[in-house]
């Protein structure tokens, strides 16, 4: 029997792909029979500094002599050497203009000591290995690749039942530069503009920030851009299912969640080419997704224009291949290869 001390630090955070691949980790950990789980968590949600300081001082006193840590969500103590930590990303080091000067020089300070003195460092691709592995100065080949997955409420309707009337483009991203909705917004508006779009087609935009925030986009209105704002699961299930396609146009992922979600809601996507996402929508000779070149405006603008073309059945293959892509993914195998290097400590 593996006994973990989970560090729940992130329990009462918004939920990002960080704090949901805690919780659906530690959820399939604690259905291992050969597993014992318990949590160590704040008594109310604490940021920053504080946050830190339990982590660092408070959280030693909590685990077991004979308890292995758990730590998901990037952080933890550097005091606790029998600890597996899941550092998600290079994104402090690789796009450090994404984050306040504090919040940069904290994790610069903190993350490779901690991979220095954790037992086991895990990420979540490949990519994000390669990317972490000079800057933490620890080899590649001891940093453990676990995956990502996504919960099973993202799935399709099993019929077309689900679409509606009208080309409808979806996609899900934040205001964060890295995100690169400017690209495709300004794409969608040539697009638009040149009259090759189909009349009523909407770009609907959930997260992110209103349109009319980004640079040249004083065109927007008449453009058919949605903004939606925050959405809960259940409504961004809703999305993927009644969308003809997924369009990502993000320039760095430590792995990439929403086109997971979107392909396992049987949605086409339109899939940038950078950084981990590539191992995210698999090779574009598959089937399950269509690549661009995120930095240009007119590659997405054709990409768009590509999916377009497509008949109808091209577009039922398109998502019986995403489907099939997503199902590789499963948060199961992701729980027994980290309790496996857990009993391995």
């Amino acid at each position: 029997m593996t006994k973990i001390r989970l560090n729940a630090r992130f329990r009462g955070r918004p939920l990002t792909g960080v704090e949901r691949f805690a919780t659906e980790v530690s959820e399939r950990l604690a259905r291992r029979d050969e597993v014992f789980l318990a949590e160590a968590a704040p008594a109310a949600p604490l940021a920053g500094m504080k946050g830190h300081a339990w982590e660092q001082f408070v959280l030693p006193r909590k685990i077991g002599r004979d308890e292995i840590l758990f730590s998901p969500c990037n952080t933890g103590p550097i005091s606790v050497r029998k600890q597996l930590v899941v550092i998600h990303d290079a994104a402090v080091w690789d796009g450090p203009e994404g984050f306040s000067r504090s919040f940069r020089t904290v994790y610069q300070q903190l993350l490779p000591r901690l991979a220095k003195k954790a037992a086991v460092v895990a990420t979540v691709s490949e990519f994000s290995r390669a990317r972490l592995a000079p800057v933490l100065g620890v080899p590649e080949e001891r940093i453990l690749v676990l995956g990502n997955a996504v919960s099973g409420a993202f799935s399709p309707t099993g019929s077309e039942e689900g679409r509606v009337g009208g080309l409808t483009l979806l996609c899900v991203g934040s205001m964060d530069p890295r995100k690169n909705l400017g690209r495709l917004l300004r794409a969608w508006v040539s697009l638009q503009e040149a009259g090759k779009l189909p009349e009523g087609a909407t770009l609907q935009l959930i997260g992110g920030a209103n349109p009319r925030n980004f640079a040249g986009m004083e065109t927007i209105e008449g453009s058919g851009i949605e903004w939606l704002g925050r959405v809960d699961d259940a409504e961004l299930v809703r999305r993927y299912r009644e969308a003809d396609a997924f369009v990502y146009p993000s320039l760095y992922e430590g792995f990439g969640l929403p086109p997971l979600e979107a392909m396992a809601c049987g949605c086409p996507v339109l899939l940038s080419g950078a950084a981990s996402l590539p191992e995210v929508g698999g090779p574009e000779s598959e089937g399950a997704v269509r690549y661009f070149d995120p930095e240009s405006e007119a590659e997405i603008a054709a990409a768009i224009e590509r999916f377009l073309a497509l008949d109808a059945s091209e577009r039922a293959a398109m998502r019986q291949r995403a489907l099939d892509r997503a199902a590789r993914f499963s948060w199961e195998m992701i729980a027994e290869k980290a309790a496996a290097a857990m009993a391995a400590i």
